[in-house]
């Protein structure tokens, strides 16, 4: 296991949210909108161990070989358009992130649902139910466009949750040993409880559930050819028996904001200024002291920023 994969697998627990923006909201501004204004916003928050923040492409269906009984087709008007996959290392950290910011704060964060989301749904995934099992992109810190294919599989169930479970298992095990396969995260999701999102003070507008999904793969490879030796490598009946949807969102972008515990540049200061920061190799803005001054105690330890391993 490489170094990257046992730091974010120290991560107990994730919370994973997807949705889709109002429709009468330029969709450039609601990218700009999330991950320089929402996503900072985020950064400071109590008790978060990751974020990665993805935004995506409408699903392409042809992304893999074709499998019988298994649908790639996703129907217009339910595309997802991002995903924020928000780690905590146990269930403490979790409490502190749900009490944090106190008081009329944190409503005047959340305002940023009301604002944006038409439909969003959080799904929790909890121990060995999250679980990075290759990464040798050597990146710890992914921050804007993905340098080689990446995709967010979304994927529902047909059996039963224990044997729909096992299946994915099979598959990430099986995919990870591909030597074209950079990265790959596997995420099942529990069912959504949204009576706990409402008691934590958000904004229910979760998909019906024959539009939620039941897991999430977190896919890099070398090019797009890959994806056909990886179908190739499987039990496709078995996978037939048990998922009954594949939706494969292209990624656009990742922005990470928190690395093991530690803002990102990107989740103190935002993309733009990242940017301009690393054009003109400005050292001086990334200094501890200087940050501080800024940002105040998120920033005591300074900036993670563009970890290789």
């Amino acid at each position: 296991m490489s170094d990257l994969t046992r730091t974010e697998n120290q991560a107990g627990l994730a919370r994973i949210t997807c949705g889709w923006k109002k429709s009468e909201l330029p969709l450039d501004w609601v990218r700009k909108y999330w991950r320089d204004v929402h996503s900072p916003a985020i950064t400071r928050r109590d008790g978060v161990y990751d974020y990665r923040h993805y935004q995506f492409d409408s699903v392409r269906p042809n992304v893999f070989p074709a499998i019988d009984g298994v649908e790639y087709h996703c129907p217009d008007g339910q595309h997802l358009m991002w995903l924020s996959d928000v780690r905590y290392k146990d269930e403490q950290g979790l409490a502190a992130f749900d009490v944090s910011p106190f008081g009329d704060i944190k409503a005047h964060l959340l305002g940023d649902i009301e604002l944006i989301v038409d439909k969003s749904t959080t799904y929790k995934a909890i121990g060995e139910n999250a679980f990075t099992y290759v990464d040798s992109t050597k990146d710890a810190t992914p921050q804007g466009p993905v340098p080689s294919p990446t995709y967010a599989l979304f994927i529902r169930q047909k059996s039963d949750e224990d044997s729909f479970r096992e299946c994915l298992r099979k598959v990430a095990k099986k995919w990870s040993e591909i030597s074209e396969v950079n990265r790959l995260r596997l995420s099942l999701f529990d069912v959504p409880d949204m009576e706990a999102e409402r008691k934590a003070g958000y904004p229910v507008k979760t998909h019906p559930i024959e539009m939620q999904y039941q897991a999430w793969i977190d896919l890099t490879i070398e090019n797009d050819k890959a994806a056909q030796t990886l179908i190739s490598s499987l039990d496709t009946a078995d996978v037939a028996a048990h998922v009954s949807t594949i939706h494969a969102y292209p990624v656009r972008v990742v922005y990470t904001s928190i690395y093991a515990g530690q803002p990102t540049l990107v989740g103190l200061r935002g993309y733009p200024a990242y940017e301009a920061i690393t054009a003109l190799g400005a050292d001086n803005q990334k200094q501890s002291a200087l940050l501080e001054w800024m940002y105040g105690p998120v920033a005591r330890d300074g900036a993670v920023d563009g970890i290789k391993s």
